[in-house]
Protein backbone atom coordinates (compact mmCIF):
# COMPACT_ATOMS: atom_id res chain seq x y z
CA UNK A 1 0.00 0.00 0.00
CA UNK A 2 1.53 3.31 -0.82
CA UNK A 3 2.31 5.55 1.69
CA UNK A 4 -0.41 8.36 0.87
CA UNK A 5 -3.31 5.96 0.21
CA UNK A 6 -2.17 4.70 4.12
CA UNK A 7 -2.05 8.71 5.59
CA UNK A 8 -5.68 9.27 3.38
CA UNK A 9 -6.80 6.07 5.07
CA UNK A 10 -5.94 7.51 8.41
CA UNK A 11 -7.50 10.63 7.94
CA UNK A 12 -10.92 9.47 6.75
CA UNK A 13 -10.71 6.61 9.94
CA UNK A 14 -9.92 9.69 12.52
CA UNK A 15 -12.82 12.23 11.30
CA UNK A 16 -15.26 8.86 11.69
CA UNK A 17 -13.49 8.54 15.47
CA UNK A 18 -14.36 11.70 16.27
CA UNK A 19 -17.85 12.03 14.66
CA UNK A 20 -19.16 8.85 16.99
CA UNK A 21 -21.83 10.09 19.08
CA UNK A 22 -22.31 8.39 21.98
CA UNK A 23 -25.78 10.39 22.94
CA UNK A 24 -29.21 8.62 22.47
CA UNK A 25 -31.18 9.33 18.89
CA UNK A 26 -34.21 7.01 20.09
CA UNK A 27 -36.12 7.63 23.29
CA UNK A 28 -34.10 6.51 26.03
CA UNK A 29 -35.13 3.90 28.50
CA UNK A 30 -34.08 5.25 32.23
CA UNK A 31 -34.35 2.78 34.61
CA UNK A 32 -33.87 4.53 38.09
CA UNK A 33 -36.54 5.99 40.16
CA UNK A 34 -37.38 10.32 41.08
CA UNK A 35 -35.85 12.89 39.36
CA UNK A 36 -32.26 11.90 39.52
CA UNK A 37 -32.83 8.85 37.01
CA UNK A 38 -31.31 10.90 34.34
CA UNK A 39 -28.10 10.49 36.09
CA UNK A 40 -25.37 7.97 36.92
CA UNK A 41 -25.13 7.10 40.88
CA UNK A 42 -21.69 6.58 40.57
CA UNK A 43 -20.10 9.67 38.63
CA UNK A 44 -22.96 11.77 37.81
CA UNK A 45 -22.72 11.70 34.18
CA UNK A 46 -25.70 12.40 31.90
CA UNK A 47 -27.28 8.81 30.70
CA UNK A 48 -28.75 10.03 27.76
CA UNK A 49 -25.22 11.78 27.13
CA UNK A 50 -23.60 7.99 27.03
CA UNK A 51 -26.46 6.21 26.34
CA UNK A 52 -24.88 4.25 23.73
CA UNK A 53 -22.20 2.45 26.98
CA UNK A 54 -24.62 2.35 29.25
CA UNK A 55 -25.55 -0.80 31.92
CA UNK A 56 -28.05 -1.84 34.14
CA UNK A 57 -27.80 -3.82 36.97
CA UNK A 58 -29.66 -4.85 40.22
CA UNK A 59 -28.52 -4.20 44.04
CA UNK A 60 -28.05 -7.63 45.58
CA UNK A 61 -29.86 -6.13 48.50
CA UNK A 62 -33.08 -5.05 47.56
CA UNK A 63 -33.50 -5.91 43.40
CA UNK A 64 -33.70 -2.24 42.49
CA UNK A 65 -32.17 -0.81 39.15
CA UNK A 66 -28.79 1.33 38.70
CA UNK A 67 -28.22 2.87 35.91
CA UNK A 68 -23.94 3.46 34.60
CA UNK A 69 -22.76 5.16 31.51
CA UNK A 70 -19.42 3.27 31.53
CA UNK A 71 -17.93 -0.63 32.81
CA UNK A 72 -16.00 1.54 34.79
CA UNK A 73 -19.21 2.81 36.88
CA UNK A 74 -20.72 -0.82 36.83
CA UNK A 75 -17.45 -2.14 38.47
CA UNK A 76 -17.14 0.92 41.52
CA UNK A 77 -20.81 0.33 42.48
CA UNK A 78 -20.12 -3.70 42.45
CA UNK A 79 -17.74 -2.57 45.24
CA UNK A 80 -19.62 -0.27 46.64
CA UNK A 81 -23.01 -1.05 46.64
CA UNK A 82 -23.00 -4.80 45.80
CA UNK A 83 -25.00 -5.50 42.58
CA UNK A 84 -26.17 -8.54 41.18
CA UNK A 85 -23.64 -8.98 38.18
CA UNK A 86 -25.62 -11.56 37.13
CA UNK A 87 -28.26 -9.34 36.24
CA UNK A 88 -26.55 -6.85 34.18
CA UNK A 89 -27.70 -5.32 31.12
CA UNK A 90 -26.06 -3.24 28.38
CA UNK A 91 -27.19 -1.36 25.43
CA UNK A 92 -26.79 -2.43 22.22
CA UNK A 93 -25.07 0.36 20.57
CA UNK A 94 -26.43 -0.39 17.32
CA UNK A 95 -30.00 -0.89 18.31
CA UNK A 96 -30.04 1.10 21.02
CA UNK A 97 -32.02 -1.69 23.03
CA UNK A 98 -31.09 -3.08 26.11
CA UNK A 99 -29.94 -7.32 26.00
CA UNK A 100 -28.22 -9.67 28.69
CA UNK A 101 -24.71 -8.54 29.26
CA UNK A 102 -23.83 -12.59 29.10
CA UNK A 103 -25.07 -12.56 25.35
CA UNK A 104 -23.24 -9.60 24.25
CA UNK A 105 -20.28 -9.70 22.07
CA UNK A 106 -18.30 -6.34 23.71
CA UNK A 107 -16.12 -4.02 21.33
CA UNK A 108 -13.05 -3.82 24.29
CA UNK A 109 -10.68 -0.79 23.60
CA UNK A 110 -11.61 0.61 20.24
CA UNK A 111 -10.11 4.16 19.05
CA UNK A 112 -14.19 5.77 20.09
CA UNK A 113 -12.85 7.23 23.51
CA UNK A 114 -13.60 5.73 27.06
CA UNK A 115 -16.44 6.97 28.75
CA UNK A 116 -14.80 7.04 31.96
CA UNK A 117 -11.36 6.61 32.27
CA UNK A 118 -9.30 3.81 30.01
CA UNK A 119 -11.34 1.00 29.41
CA UNK A 120 -13.97 1.42 26.63
CA UNK A 121 -16.60 -0.83 25.36
CA UNK A 122 -19.46 -1.11 23.01
CA UNK A 123 -21.94 -4.06 23.26
CA UNK A 124 -23.62 -5.86 20.31
CA UNK A 125 -25.93 -8.10 20.47
CA UNK A 126 -25.27 -9.28 16.87
CA UNK A 127 -21.36 -10.92 16.57
CA UNK A 128 -21.64 -9.45 12.93
CA UNK A 129 -22.76 -6.03 13.61
CA UNK A 130 -19.61 -5.83 16.51
CA UNK A 131 -17.25 -7.32 13.81
CA UNK A 132 -18.33 -4.83 11.28
CA UNK A 133 -17.52 -2.08 14.41
CA UNK A 134 -14.47 -3.71 14.97
CA UNK A 135 -13.19 -2.81 11.21
CA UNK A 136 -13.75 0.54 11.00
CA UNK A 137 -12.74 1.25 14.79
CA UNK A 138 -10.49 -1.26 15.56
CA UNK A 139 -10.14 -2.76 19.22
CA UNK A 140 -11.27 -6.47 19.71
CA UNK A 141 -14.10 -8.33 20.15
CA UNK A 142 -14.74 -10.10 24.27
CA UNK A 143 -17.55 -11.56 26.39
CA UNK A 144 -18.45 -9.71 29.12
CA UNK A 145 -16.34 -11.90 31.06
CA UNK A 146 -13.17 -10.88 29.75
CA UNK A 147 -14.37 -6.89 29.56
CA UNK A 148 -15.71 -6.85 32.78
CA UNK A 149 -11.60 -8.83 33.94
CA UNK A 150 -10.00 -6.01 31.86
CA UNK A 151 -11.81 -2.78 33.39
CA UNK A 152 -11.33 -4.36 36.70
CA UNK A 153 -7.30 -4.70 36.04
CA UNK A 154 -7.43 -0.57 34.85
CA UNK A 155 -9.92 0.43 37.50
CA UNK A 156 -7.45 1.98 39.58
CA UNK A 157 -5.57 3.44 36.68
CA UNK A 158 -8.98 4.71 35.69
CA UNK A 159 -10.18 6.75 38.88
CA UNK A 160 -6.83 8.27 38.93
CA UNK A 161 -7.27 9.30 35.33
CA UNK A 162 -10.32 10.95 35.89
CA UNK A 163 -9.31 12.30 38.82
CA UNK A 164 -6.97 14.26 37.25
CA UNK A 165 -9.24 15.56 34.34
CA UNK A 166 -11.47 16.83 37.35
CA UNK A 167 -8.89 18.75 39.27
CA UNK A 168 -7.22 20.43 36.17
CA UNK A 169 -10.65 21.18 34.50
CA UNK A 170 -14.11 20.34 35.88
CA UNK A 171 -13.50 21.36 40.10
CA UNK A 172 -11.77 24.21 39.26
CA UNK A 173 -15.16 25.51 37.00
CA UNK A 174 -17.76 24.07 39.36
CA UNK A 175 -15.68 26.46 42.69
CA UNK A 176 -16.15 28.99 40.17
CA UNK A 177 -19.89 28.68 39.93
CA UNK A 178 -20.21 27.76 43.75
CA UNK A 179 -19.06 31.13 44.79
CA UNK A 180 -20.58 33.03 42.07
CA UNK A 181 -24.03 31.14 41.94
CA UNK A 182 -24.95 29.68 45.02
CA UNK A 183 -25.83 30.01 48.97
CA UNK A 184 -24.93 27.42 51.66
CA UNK A 185 -26.48 23.99 50.51
CA UNK A 186 -26.25 20.73 53.45
CA UNK A 187 -24.37 18.15 51.10
CA UNK A 188 -25.71 15.79 54.29
CA UNK A 189 -29.06 15.84 52.83
CA UNK A 190 -27.86 13.86 49.81
CA UNK A 191 -27.03 9.97 49.15
CA UNK A 192 -25.47 10.39 46.14
CA UNK A 193 -24.17 12.28 43.62
CA UNK A 194 -27.35 11.99 41.24
CA UNK A 195 -29.78 13.33 43.74
CA UNK A 196 -27.61 16.53 44.28
CA UNK A 197 -27.86 17.33 40.34
CA UNK A 198 -31.57 16.94 40.17
CA UNK A 199 -32.03 19.71 42.58
CA UNK A 200 -28.99 21.45 40.70
CA UNK A 201 -30.76 21.20 37.45
CA UNK A 202 -34.45 20.90 38.58
CA UNK A 203 -34.37 22.98 41.70
CA UNK A 204 -32.36 25.68 40.70
CA UNK A 205 -31.08 26.06 44.01
CA UNK A 206 -27.96 28.00 42.23
CA UNK A 207 -30.14 29.34 39.22
CA UNK A 208 -30.04 28.43 35.58
CA UNK A 209 -27.43 25.93 34.72
CA UNK A 210 -26.26 24.56 31.42
CA UNK A 211 -25.66 20.16 31.95
CA UNK A 212 -21.70 21.24 31.41
CA UNK A 213 -21.89 23.51 34.47
CA UNK A 214 -24.62 21.46 36.54
CA UNK A 215 -21.98 18.37 36.01
CA UNK A 216 -19.02 21.06 37.17
CA UNK A 217 -20.92 21.80 40.23
CA UNK A 218 -21.83 18.78 41.48
CA UNK A 219 -18.70 17.47 41.13
CA UNK A 220 -17.07 20.15 42.73
CA UNK A 221 -19.28 20.02 45.54
CA UNK A 222 -19.31 16.11 46.04
CA UNK A 223 -16.16 15.48 45.79
CA UNK A 224 -13.99 18.65 46.87
CA UNK A 225 -16.51 20.75 49.35
CA UNK A 226 -18.51 17.44 50.82
CA UNK A 227 -15.02 15.23 50.88
CA UNK A 228 -13.67 17.93 53.57
CA UNK A 229 -16.41 18.17 55.44
CA UNK A 230 -17.48 16.68 58.19
CA UNK A 231 -20.73 15.08 57.25
CA UNK A 232 -18.12 12.92 55.08
CA UNK A 233 -15.64 11.55 58.02
CA UNK A 234 -18.89 10.29 59.55
CA UNK A 235 -21.20 9.08 56.67
CA UNK A 236 -19.99 5.77 56.42
CA UNK A 237 -18.45 2.73 57.80
CA UNK A 238 -15.16 3.30 56.16
CA UNK A 239 -12.93 0.01 55.84
CA UNK A 240 -10.25 -1.21 54.00
CA UNK A 241 -9.40 -3.38 51.42
CA UNK A 242 -7.25 -5.80 53.58
CA UNK A 243 -10.01 -6.24 56.56
CA UNK A 244 -11.17 -9.10 57.08
CA UNK A 245 -14.09 -10.64 59.90
CA UNK A 246 -12.88 -12.15 62.42
CA UNK A 247 -15.99 -14.53 63.06
CA UNK A 248 -16.27 -15.46 58.99
CA UNK A 249 -13.32 -14.51 57.57
CA UNK A 250 -14.67 -13.07 54.70
CA UNK A 251 -13.23 -9.34 53.36
CA UNK A 252 -15.60 -6.59 54.44
CA UNK A 253 -14.56 -4.26 51.99
CA UNK A 254 -16.70 -6.37 49.49
CA UNK A 255 -19.90 -5.98 51.64
CA UNK A 256 -19.98 -1.82 51.88
CA UNK A 257 -23.99 -1.94 52.06
CA UNK A 258 -23.79 -4.41 55.75
CA UNK A 259 -20.80 -2.74 57.12
CA UNK A 260 -20.11 -2.99 60.90
CA UNK A 261 -17.25 -1.85 63.06
CA UNK A 262 -16.43 -2.04 66.58
CA UNK A 263 -13.69 0.20 68.17
CA UNK A 264 -11.56 -0.41 71.24
CA UNK A 265 -9.35 2.20 73.19
CA UNK A 266 -6.43 0.02 74.21
CA UNK A 267 -3.42 2.01 75.86
CA UNK A 268 -2.87 5.17 74.33
CA UNK A 269 -4.06 4.18 70.92
CA UNK A 270 -7.63 2.87 69.36
CA UNK A 271 -8.30 -0.81 67.54
CA UNK A 272 -10.87 -1.18 65.15
CA UNK A 273 -12.55 -4.33 63.75
CA UNK A 274 -14.64 -4.47 60.76
CA UNK A 275 -17.52 -7.06 60.11
CA UNK A 276 -19.45 -8.15 57.13
CA UNK A 277 -22.97 -7.75 59.10
CA UNK A 278 -24.56 -6.95 62.53
CA UNK A 279 -24.90 -10.72 63.44
CA UNK A 280 -21.38 -11.49 63.06
CA UNK A 281 -20.44 -7.91 64.98
CA UNK A 282 -22.81 -9.32 67.49
CA UNK A 283 -21.30 -12.93 67.99
CA UNK A 284 -17.55 -10.98 68.89
CA UNK A 285 -19.07 -8.31 70.78
CA UNK A 286 -20.57 -10.71 73.08
CA UNK A 287 -17.62 -13.57 73.06
CA UNK A 288 -14.32 -11.70 71.36
CA UNK A 289 -11.81 -14.72 72.92
CA UNK A 290 -13.97 -17.23 70.81
CA UNK A 291 -12.79 -15.91 67.62
CA UNK A 292 -9.11 -15.81 68.39
CA UNK A 293 -6.16 -13.80 70.39
CA UNK A 294 -8.17 -10.00 71.15
CA UNK A 295 -7.36 -9.52 74.85
CA UNK A 296 -8.03 -5.96 74.03
CA UNK A 297 -11.57 -6.68 72.75
CA UNK A 298 -13.18 -6.17 75.81
CA UNK A 299 -17.09 -4.71 76.35
CA UNK A 300 -15.24 -1.95 79.02
CA UNK A 301 -12.99 -0.95 76.29
CA UNK A 302 -15.51 -0.23 73.38
CA UNK A 303 -15.34 3.56 72.36
CA UNK A 304 -17.77 3.35 69.74
CA UNK A 305 -19.85 0.44 67.32
CA UNK A 306 -21.12 1.65 64.36
CA UNK A 307 -23.31 -0.01 61.58
CA UNK A 308 -24.90 0.90 58.43
CA UNK A 309 -28.22 2.30 58.32
CA UNK A 310 -30.04 0.21 55.68
CA UNK A 311 -31.93 2.78 54.02
CA UNK A 312 -29.28 5.88 53.86
CA UNK A 313 -26.20 3.50 53.64
CA UNK A 314 -24.48 6.22 56.51
CA UNK A 315 -22.94 4.98 59.81
CA UNK A 316 -24.73 5.18 62.81
CA UNK A 317 -24.13 4.39 66.10
CA UNK A 318 -25.16 0.60 66.91
CA UNK A 319 -26.54 1.31 70.67
CA UNK A 320 -28.89 4.15 69.42
CA UNK A 321 -30.06 1.75 66.19
CA UNK A 322 -33.20 -0.41 65.77
CA UNK A 323 -32.80 -4.15 63.97
CA UNK A 324 -35.21 -5.74 61.68
CA UNK A 325 -35.15 -9.30 62.70
CA UNK A 326 -36.49 -12.53 60.61
CA UNK A 327 -36.99 -10.37 57.18
CA UNK A 328 -36.82 -11.79 53.68
CA UNK A 329 -33.70 -9.83 52.98
CA UNK A 330 -30.52 -11.47 53.32
CA UNK A 331 -27.44 -10.01 53.97
CA UNK A 332 -23.96 -11.93 52.90
CA UNK A 333 -24.19 -14.58 55.54
CA UNK A 334 -27.63 -15.02 54.87
CA UNK A 335 -30.52 -14.03 58.14
CA UNK A 336 -29.09 -10.63 59.45
CA UNK A 337 -29.91 -7.89 62.17
CA UNK A 338 -30.93 -5.26 59.78
CA UNK A 339 -30.30 -1.71 61.11
CA UNK A 340 -31.90 1.57 61.35
CA UNK A 341 -31.45 4.65 63.11
CA UNK A 342 -35.18 5.40 63.69
CA UNK A 343 -38.21 3.16 65.46
CA UNK A 344 -40.48 3.91 62.43
CA UNK A 345 -38.15 3.75 59.16
CA UNK A 346 -37.22 -0.43 61.15
CA UNK A 347 -40.95 -0.60 61.64
CA UNK A 348 -42.21 0.40 57.97
CA UNK A 349 -39.32 -2.36 56.70
CA UNK A 350 -40.63 -5.05 59.37
CA UNK A 351 -43.95 -4.37 57.08
CA UNK A 352 -42.86 -3.97 53.51
CA UNK A 353 -40.53 -7.01 54.05
CA UNK A 354 -42.20 -9.76 56.69
CA UNK A 355 -39.70 -8.96 59.35
CA UNK A 356 -40.34 -11.02 62.62
CA UNK A 357 -39.75 -8.21 65.05
CA UNK A 358 -37.87 -4.51 65.97
CA UNK A 359 -35.52 -4.60 68.60
CA UNK A 360 -33.18 -2.00 70.27
CA UNK A 361 -29.51 -2.66 71.04
CA UNK A 362 -29.64 -4.14 74.45
CA UNK A 363 -32.54 -6.35 73.61
CA UNK A 364 -30.01 -8.35 71.30
CA UNK A 365 -29.60 -11.80 73.15
CA UNK A 366 -26.17 -13.59 72.79
CA UNK A 367 -28.01 -16.55 71.73
CA UNK A 368 -29.75 -14.44 68.98
CA UNK A 369 -27.10 -14.12 66.21
CA UNK A 370 -26.70 -18.22 66.61
CA UNK A 371 -30.55 -18.57 66.15
CA UNK A 372 -30.64 -16.56 62.97
CA UNK A 373 -27.95 -18.89 61.54
CA UNK A 374 -30.40 -21.69 61.44
CA UNK A 375 -33.05 -19.99 59.77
Amino acid sequence: MKKSTLILILIITTHLFADYSKEATLQPKLFQSGGEKQWSPITGQKITKFYKTTYVAKLASNGRFRQYTSISELLMDAKESGIDINSTLVIDAKTQKYIDAKEAYFLLNSTIDPTFGVVGTLAFKDKKTALGFEKIYGGKIVTFKKALHVAQKNLKNSIYFMSNIYKKKLYPMGEKIYKKRCKNIDLSDYIEINELENDISKGKICGDLSDKHTFALALYLWDVKREGGISNNTQKVKVKEDEKCPVCGMFVYKYPRWAAQIFYKHGDHEHHLSFDGVKDMMKFYFNATKWGRYDFAKKKNISKMLVTDYYTQKAIDARDAYFVIGSNIYGPMGNELIPFSTKQEAQNFKEDHEGKKVLKFNEIKESLPYSLDTK
